[in-house]
């Protein structure tokens, strides 16, 4: 594998830094996932059926007790909602700046998420880049190793054509889990997004009703 490397000329070194920038990233996010939890959208539904039955201290606890952004969220809505109510407010402009608390939290909860996934672009964007300037340099080795034999030496230009493979073929593999991770991360912080938005209707639905 060192050979390998080594073969690729200069240009495998940004590759490299690359490959372990994205890999950092990856593990990062898998963690920061992990962390917030998984079983969102039974949390929810759990949450709902509490306010359903007008039980907003059991839905807070439930929330009180979850991870991740979604009861976070929620928590922070039925907090406003309870604090509100207990300085009289009426229920619907209570229920109403619960929501309005809720829309404003949930950027925030999201953020720790979405971080450094502009770095997975970043790198699956250069990466390629990359290896194609390697695939340059090493083409433009061959050619001064076939100017300096005055002629065609294929073992005098194995070198130069070696090294424009190996940094086209590390380029492409540094990039595509970078694609990869990137796509199953955001599709992940779309679907919490969704749980957060069906969240605030129910918040709406229930307490404005009580």
């Amino acid at each position: 594998m060192l050979g390998i490397l080594m073969d690729g000329g200069w240009m495998m070194v940004p590759l490299l830094f690359c490959s372990i920038l994205g890999l950092a990233v990856i593990i990062d996010r898998m963690r920061a996932f992990k962390a917030a939890g998984s079983d969102h959208e039974n949390l929810r539904k759990s949450i709902r059926q509490k306010l359903d039955e007008g039980d907003v201290n059991t839905a807070i606890e439930l929330a009180s007790n979850a991870t991740g952004p979604v009861a976070a969220t929620i928590l922070n809505g039925l907090n406003r909602f309870v604090r509100l109510v207990g300085k009289d407010r009426q229920v619907d402009v209570a229920a109403n700046a619960a929501v309005k608390s809720m829309e404003e939290y949930a950027p925030k909860a999201m953020r720790p998420l979405e971080m450094r996934l502009n770095i997975l672009v970043l790198v699956a964007s250069i990466a390629p880049l990359l290896g194609m300037t390697g695939t340059v340099t090493g083409m433009i080795t061959s050619f001064d190793v076939m100017a300096s034999a005055a002629g065609l030496d294929p073992g005098a230009v194995a070198g130069g054509i070696g090294e424009a493979l190996i940094t086209t073929a590390a380029g492409l593999l540094v990039a595509m889990p970078c694609v990869v991770f990137y796509n199953v991360f955001t599709r992940k912080i779309d679907d919490l997004s969704a749980t957060i938005d069906t969240a605030l209707a129910d918040i709406m639905e229930t307490l404005g009703e009580s």
